[in-house]
């Protein structure tokens, strides 16, 4: 477990929001003895974290330092981040992952979200 954070964490962020759709992304694995580069989905993503699928299984566990990118309403997103819990599937992985945010990623993402649920709504 990462200083505080466990698998339930999503329930104490605001802002978290679910895709209809899963949202393209890729998926680093940045550690330098073993790095791995995935194509994944993300189910939900919020200021600091994000829940993604797999559809392959590579060589990840928990509490390794991963970088997810993503694009949402032609904005690019890249943050640095950790695996915090991961569900082992026969043919893919479920992650939670931990995301190293920075001011200017929170209020792109928010504004992003925001939009979203905005045009969901209409």
């Amino acid at each position: 477990m990462i200083k505080g954070i466990n698998m339930y964490f999503k329930r104490n962020e605001p802002y978290r929001y679910t895709f209809s759709k899963p949202v393209d992304g890729r998926l680093t694995k940045t550690e330098t003895d073993d790095t791995v580069t995935t194509n994944v989905q993300i189910l939900d993503v919020s200021n600091h974290g994000a829940k993604i699928y797999c559809p392959s299984v590579v060589n990840l566990q928990e509490h390794a330092k991963i970088s997810l990118t993503f694009e949402l309403n032609s904005t690019f997103f890249q943050s640095p981040g950790t695996i915090v819990w991961l569900k082992q599937f026969r043919q893919s992985l479920e992650l939670g992952l931990h995301l190293d945010t920075d001011d200017e990623y929170k209020e792109k993402i928010l504004a992003e979200l925001k939009q979203m649920a905005k045009n969901k709504t209409q």
